[in-house]
């Protein structure tokens, strides 16, 4: 089903970009990327301690095109990316300081609504924001600082994650600047924040125990929502 979406959309980008002027580029750059929401509280309620949520670093590449619209510096920018979101928590149970990681990476398609001001120099700024739909490819939890003595019964269960939803939404905005290379070449660089509109875990439909399930007492997904910050090195050939 994945693959079906991601081919309709390539076969569409191809499509518009065949009658229209468009600038093609890759990118690459780091992320810190966070869950927010509610879902910390049920992690709280598992460990039956205070849990500080934090960034987790990952990394974000892939393609991008840029269309202009007419001559005003208007244009729209589609993007294919890898994005390495999630988030942890720092917690301490008895004496101990664990930390839950939860890795969240998708394929992501951020349509972009493009300003880039007009400048005489080679340098130029610009602004962007638009929506983004998302793919999730992986879904993990992973537990750091366990005692090796804990009882086997007490340790948290790692791996992949059975509740995650395939298809999360979002809303990206930032800004960047350009700078010529050469003839036809153009380097950017943009600092973007990404807001997860949807709660990226669904409800549990089964008990299997030998599986991972994200949820609250009642069986409910835990109410997260994927957040990040990222800075992205591209270059338009």
């Amino acid at each position: 089903m994945r693959l079906t979406i991601f081919s309709l959309l390539a076969v569409l980008l191809l499509a518009f970009t065949a009658t229209a002027q468009v600038n093609f580029g890759i990118k690459a750059g780091a992320n810190m990327a966070k869950l927010t929401g509610d879902g910390w509280d049920d992690v709280e309620n598992y460990l039956e301690a205070p849990v500080d949520s934090k960034f987790k670093m990952g990394f974000a590449f892939g393609l991008m095109a840029e269309m202009p619209l007419g001559e005003g510096g208007f244009a729209i920018q589609p993007e294919i990316l890898y994005v390495m979101k999630g988030g942890k928590g720092d917690a301490t149970v008895e004496g101990y300081d664990i930390t839950a990681e939860i890795k969240q990476d998708y394929v992501e398609i951020p349509v972009l609504f493009k300003y880039n001001l007009q400048t005489e120099g080679s340098v130029a700024p610009s602004f962007f924001a638009g929506p983004v739909v998302a793919f999730n490819v992986a879904s993990k939890v992973e537990w750091d600082g366990i005692p090796a003595e804990a009882p086997e019964d007490e340790v948290p269960p790692e791996g992949d994650i059975e509740n995650n939803k395939s298809v999360d939404f979002g809303i990206s905005f930032g800004g960047g600047v350009g700078m010529v290379v050469g003839e036809t070449g153009r380097l950017t660089f943009d600092l973007r924040y990404t807001l997860g509109l949807t709660e990226i875990f669904d409800d549990a439909t089964e008990d299997d125990e030998t599986k991972i399930y994200l949820t609250d007492m009642n069986d409910a997904g835990m109410a997260f929502k994927n957040s990040d910050i990222r800075l992205m090195v591209g270059f338009f050939f």
